[in-house]
């Protein structure tokens, strides 16, 4: 009699997501690859190699990409608590301050951007 020989995936299979999202309620695996492939797309040395670690983003936390395929995670200097995940060219979001030497800027969810918005001091 044979036997059937499981294998485990890398990553778990995500629950599908729809922007924005909160990052508290994606799972651990989920988070723990968002950010990995996050940091990865932040130090990306071209355009190929930051579009491809957005798209492992979204196959590893279930977070559907928007059109220009480019996520963030606020970065309000306001309320440090919030935690979504939006798109990162909606035009309700604020960019803000410097980002010399990465590829994601700092920039405010539209939710933030309406309740406080950043400037470029802070």
């Amino acid at each position: 009699m044979g036997h059937a020989v499981m294998t485990h995936a890398l990553y778990d299979t995500p629950q599908p997501h729809t922007l924005p999202v909160r990052y508290s309620a994606l799972s651990a695996q989920a988070q723990a690859n968002f950010t990995k492939f996050m940091e990865a797309a932040d130090n990306a040395t071209t355009g190929t190699e930051f579009d491809t670690c957005m798209v492992i983003v979204s196959g590893t936390t279930g977070i559907d990409l928007p059109p220009k395929r480019e996520i963030a995670l606020c970065a309000c200097p306001n309320c440090w608590g919030c935690d979504r995940i939006f798109d990162a060219n909606d035009p309700d979001a604020h960019p803000f301050g410097q980002s010399t030497g990465y590829n994601l800027g700092r920039i405010q969810c539209p939710h933030c951007t309406d309740a406080h918005r950043a400037t470029d001091e802070q």
